[in-house]
């Protein structure tokens, strides 16, 4: 799936040198903890086994207090961008939701999970418009997924993620804190899906 200014791509062998190369700079995919330096000794020991966990299904993950849950259904996508003569890796977006018994997505989360969208983008590269054509394109799989809508927030004070969200048609629905991810306020949006 593709925008004007980037293109997603599903974890791969040909992005993955730029992956690494983002994690040793000290990006991290995760917003509420730092994964880089698990994610290289992973990549290390095994690129193979790496990229098909950030693709699979099922299993566990470990939150940022260090207990373990199972995985929600997801997708993960790198992003690309495709301004100037070459793409380049330039961020990470993923989209998660959980389903019912008969397998068919719902969209209510459990209490450790936010929104059903996360996206970081590489600091070199914020503010030029690739986060917002990041989220565009994740809700179009989001559509055909079969979610109706999405829930995503933000901390209170990150007025740039606001207007990413805002821009891609999220309307405010709340502030609240989240106890387990610490003191301070978040906003929750909602973007309607429906045609």
């Amino acid at each position: 799936m593709s925008d004007s200014i980037v293109s997603l791509h599903e974890p791969g062998r040909a992005v993955l040198p730029a992956y690494v190369r983002a994690l040793e700079a000290g990006w991290s995919p995760n917003t509420m903890r730092d994964v880089a330096p698990e994610q290289l000794a992973a990549i290390a020991a095994d690129p193979d086994a790496f990229l098909f966990g950030l693709n699979g299904r099922g299993g566990k993950i470990r939150l940022h207090d260090g207990s373990e849950v199972d995985r929600l259904p997801g997708i993960i996508r790198w992003i690309i961008a495709a301004r100037g003569p070459e793409s380049q890796f330039v961020g990470s977006i993923n989209l998660r939701w959980q389903e019912d018994a008969s397998g068919k997505p719902i969209t209510e989360l459990p209490p450790h999970v936010l929104g059903h969208v996360g996206y970081t983008i590489l600091p070199d590269h914020a503010g030029r418009g690739y986060a917002s054509a990041a989220l565009a394109a994740v809700l179009g799989e989001a559509r055909t997924i079969g979610l109706p809508f999405v829930r995503i927030t933000c901390d209170a004070d990150n007025a740039a993620s606001r207007r990413i969200i805002e821009k891609n048609g999220g309307r405010f629905v709340e502030s609240f804190v989240a106890p387990f991810y610490g003191p301070g306020e978040r906003l929750m949006y909602r973007i309607d899906l429906q045609s």
